[in-house]
């Protein structure tokens, strides 16, 4: 066997002490010698299917889980000439916000080398890998967040894409009818970039900001409170749209955003529980406490409970159509807070998606990007909302405002995880 050499020595060392990576050891050449992610590296949620390898979904459960096939959404990454590095860490079965895995370990938020801090979840590794410079970028799934809050607490930059307009097969299911592939990288071009390929699409030239229209909600609209920090980074974000040309309007939603959560988390949780059904029933232990729990919650809920909730979701995603016009973009806090430490959090209080699950809910598309840092030294983000298949769109104002903002250049100091 060869020598570690010291870059890898380092990469081996950020690893073992992010939990970012699952299998490194899984990684697979690019297919072609040119093409449009020629020399990227790239990571693959664990929920991502590689031919002959191994894609556990972030349980034990799947350990020996071999892929027989190659995810479309991956197979079209290899196609475009990247390197597909591994697998990275993942929430168990993707069903949790905060990025917890206690059964095969919680990937460490990269920007704090004396406190364990959350990640954010599901796609929890993809995120520190990107965050720590591990990877280019990353492929995550979001199924109420599950890109976007994990890279509003790591400092990169996340894009949850239209539903269904990425295939989806190949790709370890949570919700059926509210996951969606998506991209993590450092920029919005890189996501653009990405977003080209994943889609199989041209993202349109889009003269942005100069005279878009940019709604933002009075706070008395959140569905809960936000941390300082992060309401400083969004009136911030907001003067710079403004200086760059974009027109701002106060707007109110038409629907309380709290209910919308409430009524995403019931379907989400059914849906899950009927995909799981036959294997929790048949030995619950096989699943983490934190699942149980969600699982048990699930299966007490009344048919009846799901069916309003249901009707309540067609008529909330109706509204949001004649609500919000497709040449708007909705500028909001992506979450509430910055990284909690890892042993405050509790995935059964209040969940980290207040501002993200309601975009799933309504069939809209989101970008996150970082937009700042609290007075602990740890990234706060903003988030971008359009209808669906706009995201030509919000990379365009993404690109703008990282062209005049440095915050996506911001590295974490991991020397505390590196050793050199």
């Amino acid at each position: 066997m060869k020598p570690l050499s010291p870059r890898s020595e380092a990469f081996a060392r950020q690893n073992d002490m992010l939990h970012a990576f699952v299998r490194v050891g899984s990684s697979r050449q690019p297919l072609v010698a040119h093409g449009a992610l020629q020399g990227w590296s790239i990571a693959i949620k664990d929920c991502f299917d590689l031919a002959g390898e191994i894609a556990s979904v972030g349980t034990p459960m799947f350990a020996a889980r071999r892929a027989t096939r190659t995810a479309t959404a991956v197979q079209r990454l290899l196609d475009a000439g990247a390197c597909i590095v591994g697998h990275t860490q993942m929430v168990e079965l993707a069903f949790g916000g905060w990025g917890i895995n206690a059964a095969l370990g919680t990937p460490r938020n990269p920007w704090d080398g004396r406190i364990v801090r959350v990640a954010g979840g599901s796609s929890s590794g993809s995120a520190v890998a990107v965050a720590a410079r591990m990877v280019r970028a990353a492929l995550g799934s979001d199924t109420a967040g599950s890109i976007r809050m994990p890279v509003a607490l790591c400092g990169v930059t996340g894009l949850k894409t239209t539903y269904a307009l990425i295939p989806e097969d190949g790709v370890f299911p949570l919700a059926s009818s509210y996951d969606s592939v998506g991209p993590i990288a450092q920029t919005a071009d890189d996501c653009a970039r990405l977003f080209e390929v994943l889609a199989q699409t041209n993202v349109a030239p889009i003269q942005a900001p100069s005279g878009m229209r940019i709604a933002v909600f009075d706070s008395a609209a959140y569905p809960v409170p936000v941390e300082s920090a992060v309401q400083q980074a969004l009136d911030e974000a907001a003067d710079i749209f403004v200086r760059l040309g974009a027109r701002l309007h106060k707007s109110a939603p038409p629907f309380a955003l709290a209910e919308l959560t409430r009524d995403a988390g019931t379907l989400i949780g059914a849906e899950a529980w009927a995909l799981h059904r036959a294997r929790f029933e048949l030995d619950t232990n096989a699943f983490g406490a934190d699942i149980q729990r969600r699982f048990e919650q699930a299966r007490l809920t009344e048919l009846s409970t799901i069916a309003v909730a249901r009707a309540a979701r067609v008529e909330a995603s109706e509204r949001f159509r004649q609500w919000f016009p497709a040449d708007e973009v909705l500028l909001m806090p992506t979450v509430h807070c910055s990284a909690p430490a890892l042993d405050s959090v509790d995935e059964r209080g209040s969940p980290l998606g207040q501002f993200t699950r309601w975009v799933n809910h309504v069939g809209g598309c989101a970008l996150s990007l970082p937009a700042g840092f609290d007075a602990l030294g740890l990234p706060v983000a903003i988030q971008l909302v359009g209808q669906a298949r706009t995201e030509a769109r919000l990379l365009a104002l993404g690109s703008a405002f990282q062209q005049a903002t440095d915050w996506h250049r911001r590295e974490p100091d991991l020397r505390w995880a590196t050793g050199f």
